[in-house]
């Protein structure tokens, strides 16, 4: 999960970054960016 997580949360910030520079929303993005946190913060806990 953890491996996911990092890979959903690089793809957010290249989307991140594409919606800014060409001027769209980044509400999509940052969704992304907020799934892949939770799954690498969720994946650091199930370890305890």
């Amino acid at each position: 999960m953890k491996t996911i997580g990092w890979i959903i949360l690089v793809f957010g910030v290249l989307s991140c970054l594409g919606a800014l520079l060409a001027g769209h929303s980044i509400f999509g993005p940052v969704t992304f960016i907020a799934i892949g946190i939770l799954l690498i913060n969720k994946s650091k806990f199930d370890r305890l």
